[in-house]
């Protein structure tokens, strides 16, 4: 099963918001989309569910497209808004799907099992704190057993015990083999879930910033005799020197400085890699 984006294009009347992404996103995987406001992440998610007019490209998961009403079986989107009717209850709304795509009730006693909604499923959703609503939304989302689900912003507004719950239930999906793509503004939450993040910048989708080769670092635990910091700047690498290590910089060719090191006497006493954090590859990337 595989989400298929080619060259997709959107604008709002003349200004680009989306230029020609393309990318797949394959059965079971779990990504982060990152950029800051107005970058075009809401736009992204809203185009693959064909809620936009796009000028251009094309979207496919399961070899249907958004115009089919079969494509929908595939796909899920958990919006940023609650779109839920105040009045009626949780199960209400579960119904209300299951009878839409001919789904027996024993299935929706099993989401609301899953989810662990049952306590308060019943009651109308005026009650509900912004936390229920999430995990009724995620329900509701999981009820045709979608192959993809599209998470705009899931974590705003929610408590600390309401965010742990959400993360856990996200890795649970995941773990199904549900493909997740997590849309939000707090990197600490996106870092704790996946390594997979995708960034989106000027209207352009850029999916290996965060490739092991790129965004790993090392450090080297060394012995030398004299000033080492006055041997670094002479190798034309960039480094930060700390008590009895040295710090590479990711783009530095690991294989090639060591070689360097030890042909000008430094012993090397270990080597261990340093993943840059989520944050630090943001602030530089979209030069915060």
């Amino acid at each position: 099963m595989e989400l298929t984006v080619v060259n997709l294009e959107k604008k709002y009347k003349t200004k680009p918001v989306l230029k020609g992404i393309s990318f797949t996103i394959e059965k079971g995987e779990l990504i982060g989309l990152v950029g800051p406001n107005g970058a075009g992440k809401s736009t992204l998610m809203r185009s693959i569910l064909g809620l936009e007019e796009i000028e251009k490209g094309q979207v496919t998961l399961n070899g249907y497209h958004p115009t089919d009403s079969n494509y929908f079986k595939y796909i899920s989107f958990l919006p940023s808004d609650n779109y839920l009717y105040m009045q009626l209850s949780g199960y209400d709304h579960l119904a209300f799907v299951a009878t839409i795509y001919e789904i027996p009730t024993s299935e929706i006693d099993a989401v609301i099992e899953l989810i662990g909604i049952r306590s308060y499923v019943n009651q109308p959703v005026k009650s509900y704190s912004y936390g229920m609503r999430q995990h009724l939304l995620i329900a509701l989302s999981i009820l045709t057993k979608p192959a993809i689900i599209l998470m705009d912003e899931p974590f705003n507004g929610l408590d600390p015990t309401s965010t742990i719950e959400l993360k856990q239930l996200i890795r649970t999906l995941h773990g199904q083999g549900i493909s997740i793509v997590v849309s939000t503004h707090n990197l600490d939450i996106l870092e704790d879930l996946t390594s997979k993040i995708w960034f989106i910048k000027d209207g352009h989708l850029i999916t290996d910033k965060l490739d092991p080769e790129q965004s790993t670092a090392f450090e080297i635990k060394y012995l030398y005799d004299g000033d080492i910091d006055q041997l670094l700047l002479t190798s034309g690498y960039d480094y930060e020197l700390k008590k009895n290590s040295i710090l590479t910089n990711p783009s530095t060719d690991i294989d090639v400085y060591l070689k360097w090191l030890l042909e000008h006497g430094v012993g090397i006493q270990a080597v261990t890699p340093v993943n840059r954090r989520l944050e630090e590859v943001y602030k530089e990337f979209y030069e915060v």
